[in-house]
C-alpha cells in the first residue's frame, strides 16, 4: 500500500538527519474511511517510545499524497534472512531466533500495555507480525514496524490480491476466522515466525496453498508438526516455548507477550548467556556475506555518514496532518474527523524550515530504506516560508479522471448537437 524512500530531514539545529519516508499509494487518499483510520493509527503510533519499535515522527500530506516520516533503521529485514535460509535449506541459529523473538515480544508487550492519560488501556494489537515487519540494524538491535497498517490495508480493496494475500500465513486462528483479536493474536503470529526460522520451512505456506482460503483453513485446522522432531537441534526447551505460543486454544496460549519474553529471556540466560546484540549483528553479517548476491537486494547500501534522527530532534513540517504526540495539544484531526483538504497543506506547529530529499530505494529492500542510484529524479519538498513547493507537481488520479470524464461528456454532447443540427438542415427531422 506504499512505497518507501530514504530521506533527509532538517533537525531543529539545522543538521540533516536520515529518516524513512513511506508514501501511501493513491488508493489511500481516495478512500475517506482509510484516511480517517490512517490518522487515528498515526496518532497511536506516535505514542510509542520503546527501543524495539521503530519511531513514527509525522503523518503528512503533500499534493493529495499521504506519507509517514519514520525512524530510519539501517539494517536488514528478517524476511530476507528467512529467504536466505530457506533457499539454502538450513535453519537459522536457534540463539539468533530466540534473541530476535525476545526483541519482538518486548516491543509487542509495550504496545499491548500502553495506556492513555486517563489510565485506560488502549487495546493496541499489531495484527501483522511477520518477518518482513521485523528489522535488525547494524548494531544487532531488533525493531518492529508498521503497527496498525494492516487495519488500513484491509480497508483498501486493491491491495487484497497483493500484499495482504502474502500475510494470511501469519494470522492467528481467531484472526483467520474474522473473530475479535487481542494481544494473544500477535503472540501466535510471533510463534509462526519462530517456527519457520528454526525449521527453514513454511508452516502455513506451500505449493498447494494457491488461494487465501486454503491458507486461512490451514491456519485454523492443519496439524503443526513437533518442532523438536522437525528440527532436533532446537531442543525440547525452546520447542516447548514455540508450541505454547502456537496453541490454537487461546486459553492455553501465552497470556501475554511479556510471559513469552520472560521464557525466552530465561532460555537465553541458560543456553546462550553470551549471545548479545553484538553477537547477533556478527551472525547476521556472516549470513548476508554467504548469501547469493541476487538474494540480498540490500547488499550494496553505503549509508552516508549522517546521524540518525531522534524524536526529540525532529521538527514537524508545514505539511503535517499529525506531527506531535497526541498527549500534547494539537489541532490535528481526531480519529473521528476527516483531516483538512489534502490539496491545501496546513501550517504545522513549527515555523522551522523542513526539507525532504527522497531517493527511491532498490527493489526488494523497502523496509530498510536503501537508495537506488539509478532511480527516477527525486521528490523535493521544501517549505522554508510556510509554502509547499514540489519539483514534480502532478495532479491526483482522481483529478485526472474527473477531467477526462468532463471532457468526454462535453465531446459527446457536442457531437450529438452537431448530428441534430445536420439532420434539421437536411429536413429529416
Amino acid at each position: 500500500m506504499a512505497e518507501v524512500f530514504l530521506a533527509q530531514a532538517a533537525s531543529n539545529t539545522g543538521d540533516k538527519r536520515l529518516v524513512a519516508l513511506k508514501r501511501m499509494h493513491a488508493g489511500v487518499s481516495e478512500d475517506h474511511s482509510a484516511v480517517e483510520m490512517l490518522v487515528a493509527e498515526a496518532r497511536l503510533a506516535m505514542r510509542f517510545d520503546h527501543p524495539n519499535i521503530a519511531s513514527v515522527f509525522e503523518l503528512g500530506c503533500h499534493d493529495t499524497s499521504y506519507y509517514f516520516l519514520m525512524e530510519y533503521v539501517d539494517g536488514i529485514d528478517v524476511g530476507t534472512l528467512q529467504n536466505i535460509h530457506e533457499a539454502m535449506g538450513q535453519p537459522m541459529d536457534r540463539r539468533a531466533v530466540a534473541r530476535i523473538a525476545l526483541g519482538i515480544a518486548r516491543g509487542l508487550n509495550y504496545a499491548h500495555e500502553l495506556h492513555d492519560e486517563q489510565g485506560r488501556r488502549l487495546g493496541i494489537v499489531h495484527r501483522d507480525v511477520s518477518p518482513q515487519n521485523v528489522l535488525v540494524n547494524r548494531r544487532g538491535h531488533v525493531k518492529l514496524i508498521d503497527f496498525g497498517v494492516a487495519k488500513v490495508a484491509t480497508r483498501i480493496q486493491q491491495t487484497m490480491a497483493g500484499i495482504i494475500k502474502g500475510k494470511y500465513a501469519y494470522m492467528s486462528p481467531e484472526q483467520a476466522s474474522a473473530e475479535k483479536v487481542d494481544a494473544r493474536s500477535d503472540v501466535f503470529s510471533l510463534g509462526i515466525c519462530m517456527y519457520e526460522l528454526l525449521t527453514a520451512r513454511a508452516l502455513f505456506r506451500g505449493p498447494n496453498m494457491n488461494s487465501p482460503f486454503a491458507i486461512l483453513r490451514a491456519v485454523r485446522e492443519d496439524p503443526i508438526a513437533g518442532l523438536h522432531k522437525v528440527a532436533p537441534r532446537v531442543g525440547p526447551d525452546l520447542s516447548a516455548i514455540v508450541h505454547k505460543a502456537l496453541e490454537r486454544d487461546i486459553e492455553r496460549r501465552y497470556i501475554s507477550a511479556a510471559a513469552l519474553a520472560d521464557d525466552l529471556d530465561e532460555w537465553l540466560a541458560q543456553f546462550a548467556p553470551k549471545f548479545d546484540d553484538v553477537a547477533l549483528n556478527d551472525l547476521v553479517t556472516s549470513i548476508v556475506a554467504m548469501a547469493p548476491k541476487e538474494s540480498v537486494p540490500q547488499r550494496a547500501v553505503a549509508t552516508p555518514p549522517v546521524a540518525r534522527m531522534t524524536g526529540k530532534e525532529f521538527m514537524p513540517s508545514n505539511l503535517s496532518v499529525v506531527a506531535r504526540s497526541p498527549l500534547e495539544e494539537d489541532d490535528a484531526p481526531t480519529p473521528g474527523q476527516r483531516p483538512a483538504r489534502p490539496s491545501v497543506p496546513r501550517r504545522g506547529p513549527s515555523r522551522a524550515s523542513h526539507e525532504v530529499r527522497a531517493a527511491t530505494i532498490a527493489a526488494g529492500g523497502p523496509k530498510t530504506g536503501r537508495p537506488n542510484p539509478a532511480a527516477a529524479p527525486p521528490l523535493h519538498v521544501s517549505t522554508p516560508h510556510g509554502r509547499a513547493r514540489s519539483g514534480t507537481m502532478r495532479p491526483s488520479r482522481k483529478a485526472v479522471l474527473q477531467f477526462l470524464w468532463v471532457g468526454l461528456t462535453a465531446l459527446i454532447f457536442a457531437l450529438g448537437w452537431s448530428v441534430i443540427a445536420t439532420l434539421k438542415k437536411l429536413g429529416k427531422i
